[in-house]
C-alpha cells in the first residue's frame, strides 16, 4: 500500500473512530430522552387520575374509566391507584381492568413486555399477543391522604422510531466514512505533493547529473529537512565520483607511458638480429608483447572513458551517418573476407545528424569490431541505416553465439564479459559497448542490445535527424523514439 493510501486510511480511521464515540453518545441520548419523557408524562396522567379522584369522591371506579362530571381517563394509559395506609384500590383505568401488569418497585421507570387479551388489541397494536409497556410508580399526596400509583403506557411506535433513529444514524455514519475516505485520499495527495516532486527530481539526478540539487524553500518544515539531507547525499556521491573517474584517468594517464616504454623495449630486444636470443627466450618475448599490447588498449580505451564520463561536451556539427558507416564497412570489409564473414549493407544517403565525427566513428567501429569478432565462421553481419521519424534508425546483428537473457542488461557495463575465455581470445577489454553507449548518450541518442542465444545479437542505435527543412536548427531538439518490438535480423 502506498504511503498516500495509508494516510487516508489512518485519517479514515481517526475519523471513524472519532464520529462512532459521537453517535453512540447522540444515540444514548435520543434513546434515554424519550424514556424520560414518558416518565413525565406518566407522572402528569397519574397526577390528574389521583386529582380527578379525589375531587370527585365516592365515584369509585368502574373499570371505564370514566369519572363523574364526564371526565374519561386516556384508554392507552394503564393506571391504578391504593390508598397508602389501607392498600385499597382507589381507581384503575379501562386497560387496568383488562391487562394485568406486575406493580413495579419504587424508583426509575421499566419496560417490559406484556400478554394482551384479543380484545384489547382494538386499542393497541400488538406485535404476536405481546406488547411493551413503560411502567412506574409513583408516591403521590391529596387531600392530605397519601396515594400509591402505578402508571403506564405501551410503547409500540416508540419502537419503531427508536430502530428508525438507529438505522440513520448507521446510514449517515457509513456515508461520512465515505465521504472521509475520498476527502482524505484528497488530502493525503496535496501533502505528499512535496514528497512526489522531489521523488521525480531525485530520479532524474543520475551518475551523469549529479550536480542537479533538489530545490530547497524557506519554509523549514519536514520535507525541507529531508531535501537538504539528500542534497548533501548527492554532494557527496558526486564528490565520490569525481574522485573515482579522476583518479581512474589519472592512472590510466601515468600508465600508459611506461608501457609504451616496456612494448619498444620488448620490441628491441626480440628483433630477428639480436644475438644470443633462444627459441624459447623468442616465444616469451613475444606473449609479453602481446600481454603489453593489450594493457596499452585498456589503457587507451580507460582514458577515452574517462574522458568521456567527465567532459560530457561536444563540437558539434552536422556529420553525415551514411559517409561514416559506408567508410567503416569497407575497412571492415578486408577482416570480414579473412574471418569468411559476409557483410550485407544497406545504408541511405543524406543520414544528417548534429555530432562530433571521430566520437561517432569511435562508437560504430566498436559496435562493428563486436559483430566481427563475436561471429561464426561463415556467419553474417547486416548494417541497416535510415531515417525513422525524426530519428535515424541504424540496426547491426550479426550471427554468433549470442547473450543469454539474464546478461543482456549488463552488456554496457564496464569490463563486462559474458564469457572471460572468449574475451581473451578476442583481445576483448570489455569496454568497447560501455565507450558506444556513452558517445551516443552524448548525442542525444539511444542505444538498444537484442540477442537469442545461439542464433542472432543486434545492437540498435537511434539518433536525432538533422533536417535543414526544420525550423529550427538546433540540434538535438528531437526526441527520443518509442523503442519498437525487435525482431530477429
Amino acid at each position: 500500500m502506498t504511503i498516500r493510501g495509508k494516510i487516508a486510511l489512518l485519517i479514515t480511521a481517526a475519523g471513524f473512530v472519532s464520529s462512532l464515540v459521537f453517535s453512540s453518545v447522540i444515540l444514548w441520548e435520543m434513546m434515554e430522552q424519550p424514556f424520560r419523557i414518558m416518565d413525565s408524562d406518566l407522572e402528569t396522567a397519574a397526577r390528574t387520575a389521583l386529582d380527578m379522584a379525589v375531587l370527585r369522591p365516592g365515584t369509585g371506579d368502574t373499570g371505564s374509566g370514566r369519572f363523574s362530571g364526564g371526565y374519561t381517563v386516556d384508554n392507552h394509559y394503564w393506571i391504578k391507584i391504593y390508598r397508602q395506609d389501607t392498600g385499597m384500590l382507589v381507581y384503575q383505568s379501562q386497560l387496568a381492568g383488562k391487562i394485568h401488569i406486575k406493580e413495579p418497585d419504587a424508583g426509575p421507570g421499566l419496560t417490559m413486555k406484556i400478554s394482551i387479551p384479543e380484545d384489547t388489541t382494538g386499542q393497541i397494536r400488538a406485535g404476536a399477543g405481546k406488547v411493551t409497556f413503560r411502567v412506574k410508580k409513583f408516591f403521590m399526596d391529596s387531600g392530605g391522604k397519601k396515594f400509591r400509583i402505578c402508571a403506564g403506557r405501551p410503547m409500540e411506535k416508540l419502537a419503531e422510531e427508536l430502530w428508525d433513529v438507529f438505522v440513520g444514524l448507521a446510514a449517515g455514519l457509513v456515508f461520512s466514512v465515505l465521504v472521509l475516505m475520498g476527502l482524505s485520499y484528497f488530502v493525503a495527495g496535496i501533502i505528499l505533493r512535496p514528497v512526489k516532486k522531489m521523488n521525480d527530481m531525485a530520479r532524474d539526478i543520475t551518475e551523469k547529473h549529479l550536480d542537479r540539487r533538489i530545490p530547497v524553500k524557506g519554509d523549514g518544515d519536514e520535507f525541507n529537512t529531508l531535501a537538504c539531507t539528500l542534497n548533501q547525499v548527492f554532494e557527496r556521491l558526486e564528490h565520490a565520483f569525481m574522485r573515482q573517474k579522476q583518479l581512474l584517468a589519472d592512472a590510466s594517464h601515468e600508465l600508459k607511458t611506461p608501457l609504451t616504454m616496456m612494448r619498444l623495449a620488448l620490441e628491441d630486444i626480440g628483433r630477428p638480429d639480436a644475438p644470443m636470443i633462444s627459441m624459447h627466450d623468442t616465444r616469451n618475448i613475444s606473449w609479453l608483447t602481446d600481454q603489453v599490447l593489450r594493457m596499452e588498449r585498456l589503457v587507451k580505451n580507460l582514458l577515452d572513458l574517462s574522458s568521456l564520463e567527465m567532459e560530457q561536451t561536444l563540437e558539434v556539427e552536422k556529420v553525415d551517418l551514411s559517409l561514416v558507416l559506408g567508410s567503416l564497412v569497407n575497412d571492415y570489409a578486408i577482416f570480414a573476407d579473412s574471418w569468411e564473414i559476409s557483410m550485407e549493407a544497406g545504408i541511405e544517403k543524406g543520414l544528417i545528424v548534429c555530432g562530433e565525427y571521430e566520437k561517432l566513428t569511435r562508437a560504430f567501429s566498436n559496435l562493428l569490431d563486436n559483430a566481427l569478432k563475436y561471429n561464426i565462421k561463415g556467419g553474417k553481419v547486416r548494417i541497416s541505416a535510415q531515417v525513422s521519424g525524426s530519428m535515424v534508425d541504424i540496426k547491426i546483428a550479426n550471427q554468433g553465439e549470442g547473450v543469454p537473457a539474464k546478461y543482456i542488461d549488463r552488456v554496457f557495463h564496464q569490463f563486462f564479459r559474458v564469457e572471460q575465455s572468449r574475451s581473451l581470445h578476442h583481445g576483448g577489454t570489455g569496454l568497447g559497448l560501455a565507450i558506444a553507449k556513452e558517445i551516443i548518450e552524448l548525442h542525444n541518442g539511444r542505444i538498444m542490445f537484442e540477442s537469442v542465444q545461439d542464433a542472432w545479437t543486434r545492437v540498435k542505435v537511434e539518433i536525432p535527424f538533422y533536417s535543414d527543412d526544420r525550423s529550427s536548427r538546433t540540434c538535438f531538439s528531437a526526441e527520443s523514439a518509442v523503442l519498437e518490438a525487435g525482431t530477429p535480423p
